[in-house]
């Protein structure tokens, strides 16, 4: 099994849009990839919180979160979230609006590279 590392940036902007999706923790299906990281997530956001800004950054963009272990189902989960990324920045690029940045929308793309490369090997497939 390969092991799956995103950014904290990439962890929680995934599962702020789940959230969103969900509309709340409540209202999500118990195996939902969701419901699986949602007290990771809460964890991670409670810590971001108490940090100064400079420190907040760079746990952002420097730290990483490890997955270990994904099924088939959440695996196209984080899949579908990461191309709802893409397709997101894109549009706010397409838009002209102010908050379009290629970088991130790069960011996202490469992600979805690596994703979809590892879905597609042998090696990642750890039914946990």
């Amino acid at each position: 099994m390969q092991k799956i590392e995103l950014s904290v940036h990439e962890f929680m902007t995934i599962m702020g849009s789940m959230d969103e999706t969900y509309g709340g923790r409540m209202k999500a299906a118990d195996e939902s990839v969701y419901a699986h990281w949602y007290t990771q997530w809460k964890a991670m956001d409670e810590r971001l919180e108490s940090l100064g800004l400079m420190e907040r950054a760079d746990m952002l963009f420097d730290g990483k979160v490890a997955i270990n272990a994904l099924s088939e189902a959440h695996f196209q989960e984080l899949l579908k979230s990461v191309r709802a990324q893409v397709k997101y920045h894109g549009q706010l690029i397409a838009d002209g609006d102010e908050d379009g940045d290629e970088e991130e929308l790069n960011m996202w793309e490469e992600r979805l590279a690596e994703l979809q490369a590892m879905h597609n090997s042998a090696g990642w497939q750890n039914q946990g």
